[in-house]
């Protein structure tokens, strides 16, 4: 008896966009399709813990998986085209994926700094391996480098500060109004830490710029 040749990174790749363009649950379909255990960056996840005071759901790949989870119910409420959902689903699967590479005990607590930053080049390495369109690689590590930028800027964000994110997100395909999704999505999968959106302040500033968000 002949045993099935493992998957090519490329045959992955395939099958993750069939879960990222839907139907269905991602964290689900993720698991049916064994795309957590053949892919060493999700997997690694699953190793990687977090503070319990901000993420008492528990570790990365849970975090990372309801993110996703929730990416996608917003792209059905919102009747998305497939290829929005695929970036909103793709970019809150990873926007964490830079944890394993970062997290380090501090002072009796865990702390992953720069995982945005790291996060957004393990993303392009990552996607590029895996076949990805270079389109959607692009923007969704954008929205990975800068998921944390509300973060650094505590109460009503500067117009300055708006317009250089926005101008960013714009410049790699992606925009304002995605990347809001994704910081939602990633502040309600923390259950009884769930923060308010972040985003709002942003969004509210970027509505009176000059060309809107």
């Amino acid at each position: 008896m002949t045993r099935e040749a493992p998957r090519t990174d490329r045959e992955r790749g395939e099958r993750l966009r069939d879960v990222l363009r839907g139907p269905g649950v991602p964290s689900q379909r993720l698991r049916d399709e064994q795309l957590i255990d053949e892919i060493p960056e999700h997997a690694a996840l699953a190793r990687t813990p977090q503070d319990p005071s901000w993420h008492p759901e528990g570790d990365v790949l849970v975090h990372s998986l309801w993110a996703a989870d929730l990416a996608a119910q917003h792209a059905d409420r919102a009747d998305a085209s497939a290829d929005a959902r695929e970036l909103l689903v793709l970019a809150a699967l990873w926007h964490d994926i830079g944890k394993p590479a970062t997290t380090r005990p501090r002072n009796g607590r865990i702390t992953s700094y720069g995982h945005a930053e790291r996060g957004a080049e393990i993303a392009v390495a990552l996607g590029r391996r895996l076949g990805l369109p270079d389109p959607l690689v692009r923007a969704a590590s954008a929205i990975i480098a800068t998921h944390m930028a509300h973060v650094s800027v505590p109460g009503v964000p500067s117009d300055k500060a708006v317009r250089r994110l926005r101008d960013r997100l714009r410049s790699a395909g992606t925009s304002l109004e995605d990347w809001a999704v994704v910081v939602r999505c990633d502040g309600d999968a923390r259950g009884s830490a769930a923060r308010p959106d972040a985003s709002i302040p942003w969004l509210r500033v970027a509505g009176r710029l000059p060309g809107g968000g």
